[in-house]
């Protein structure tokens, strides 16, 4: 029981990481004529692509990091000065990725995402969202190290990373429940938060891209300088 319990609070944890990836294919669908079936679609891909993910780190923990363990250490705490210019291009192609998209996007305003999606492009969708989110799931590694720590039984360790997903993507099935359960409501407010969703989120998305980009020419110039930005190791 006190596995399940930890599991439920990193679950939770977990899926903050999720919702602001999510909040605009789900109010958008959740806004639209078939709101059961394309943001149950989305909930789906995030699930499936999600427990995927978690079941190759069950599986495959201790080889990868076996494997690639070392590389990875030394790439973070000792990188070569080829990756550090690649860091840097990197990152200044980042700072400017939002001024190109603006020119490169259409003047007329464009439909909602989700107004001529299919449920399977919603799967699609969440399963790629899930996929780009991975670099920032550390709470899912606490959890897949407390269910190997735990050494279950059988299928039990499945069982257990089957429960975790259901808490990750709860928050995404209760806006589901709210839709349902408050249908004037809830596809009014839905409706409000998809316009609003598709103004300011692509504004917000900007400035975190171009927030990364200069953390990632700060810590590659400050690794020449012999003062990096981002901690390592000793």
């Amino acid at each position: 029981m006190s596995l399940l319990l930890i599991l439920v609070a990193i679950g939770l944890v977990d899926s903050l990481s999720m919702i602001p990836l999510a909040l605009l294919p789900m109010t958008v669908a959740l806004g639209g004529r078939r709101p059961a079936a394309l943001a149950g679609s989305f909930v789906v891909g995030v699930y499936v692509v999600y427990f995927c993910c978690g079941l190759l780190l069950l599986l495959g923990a201790e080889a990868f990091t076996a494997r690639f363990g070392a590389g990875l250490a030394r790439l973070w705490n000792q990188p070569e000065a080829l990756e550090l210019v690649i860091q840097i291009l990197v990152g200044l192609l980042l700072l400017v990725s939002p001024w190109l998209m603006r020119r490169s996007s259409p003047a007329t305003p464009q439909e909602a995402p989700t107004a001529g999606s299919s449920p399977a492009a919603m799967a699609l969708l969440g399963g790629t969202l899930v996929l780009l989110g991975i670099p920032g799931a550390v709470p899912y590694l606490a959890a897949v190290e407390r269910i190997v720590h735990q050494n279950p039984q059988g299928f039990a360790a499945i069982a257990y990373l089957l429960f975790y997903n259901l808490i990750f993507v709860l928050p995404l099935l209760s806006l589901i429940g709210l839709r349902f359960l408050f249908p004037q409501r809830a596809g009014k407010i839905f409706q409000s938060l998809a316009t609003l969703s598709l103004s300011v989120l692509p504004k917000l998305t900007a400035v975190a891209v171009v927030a990364l980009g200069l953390v990632l020419v700060a810590d590659g110039i400050g690794w020449f300088l012999g003062h990096p930005l981002l901690p390592v190791s000793t």
